[in-house]
This record gives structure tokens, sequence and C-alpha cells, in this order.
């Protein structure tokens, strides 16, 4: 009976700590979704009042490196999907999961880089007007980030180990892992919204 009793306990300190952790990574997302709505915000007003789009002359931002950073942020949010549910069942797969979500975030980085250097080329820069700053300030704000939750992914390595305790670290695992999928949903959204239409 104690053991039941003992073992029922446990586990309601369990989920009180998944809980308690969980609301605090809904507060923080929830700020960076009012950081991204308000450029949305903006960029709609902007939008809807301009009679022209893209207005001042500019040329539409080809599709091509945006279409790649999606495709590329999708198949890591894949990747990191795969080694959360491994690493519950402690598989040592994890480790390849991981390694993928890694490069994946690292790649899109790179796309993001290969767009501004595209932009410049073309002769479009922050400073020329509203539409190209409205286009760096989405992403060079999302590259941050992304690069925040990228650093994060090394925070899990101790989550590689055979003999790890998945109730030590379940928490970090699926708290990171809401980031990583938050910044992914938020990417297609800029996708869809700035660049599709």
């Amino acid at each position: 009976m104690s053991t039941v009793l003992s073992s029922s306990t446990l586990n309601k300190e369990r989920v009180g700590r998944q809980i308690t952790s969980s609301i605090a990574m809904t507060v923080i997302l929830v700020t960076f979704s009012m950081l991204f709505a308000s450029l949305l915000l903006g960029f709609t007003v902007f939008r809807i009042t301009s009679e022209v789009w893209p207005p001042m002359g500019f040329e539409r931002v080809d599709l091509f490196l945006p279409t790649i950073s999606t495709i590329v942020i999708a198949l890591s949010s894949f990747t990191f999907w795969k080694y959360e549910r491994l690493f519950l069942i402690e598989n040592s797969e994890k480790k390849l999961w991981l390694g993928f979500t890694t490069l994946l975030g690292l790649s899109f980085m790179v796309t993001q880089m290969l767009l501004w250097r595209d932009l410049h080329t073309k002769g479009i820069y922050v400073q020329d007007g509203i539409f190209p700053s409205i286009i760096f300030s989405f992403t060079w704000t999302h590259a941050a980030h992304v690069v925040v939750a990228w650093l994060l992914l090394f925070y899990l390595v101790p989550t590689l180990k055979e003999d790890v305790s998945v109730e030590s670290l379940e928490n970090r695992v699926f708290n990171i892992g809401k980031f990583w999928h938050f910044l992914g949903v938020v990417w297609l959204i800029m996708y869809i919204t700035i660049f599709l239409f």
C-alpha cells in the first residue's frame, strides 16, 4: 500500500513539474508570438493600404531561397519530433535525429544568409524603404530566435547518454521542442504572408 502511495506521489510530482515547466515555456512563446504578431500587423496594414505590391518599384522576392528555407525548417521540426519520441523510449537512434536537427538548423541559417546576400545583390537594402525593411525585420528577428533555439540544442547533449533518466530530462527536451516547433510555424506564416502573397 505504501509502495502504491509512494509511486502515486512521485507520479503527481512529475506531472506537477511538467505542468509548471510547460506554463513557463508557454508564457515565453506567447511573448514571442506578440512580437511577431506586432510585426505581422504592421505588415498587414502596410499591405492593405498600398496601391501596388510590391511598392515603390520593388520586384517580388524570388521564392527559391524562402521555399528552400521552408522545406529545411519543416524537416528540422520532423527530425526533432522523431528525437523526442525516441528519447522517451530510450532508443540510441535519438542521437541521429538530434544530429539531423542540428544540421538542418544550421542549414536554415545558411539559406537565410544566402537570402540576405541575394537581396543585396539586387540592390535591396534595409534602409531603402518600408518594403525591404519589413522583409529584413521579419527575417532578422526570426533568425535571431533560430540561433537561440539552435544553441539550445546543445543543452540536450546530456539526453543522448544511454543510461539517462527520462524523467529528469523530459521537461528540458519537450520545452526546447516547443520552442523549435514554434519557430517552424512562425516561419511558415512568414513564408505565406510575406513571400508567397
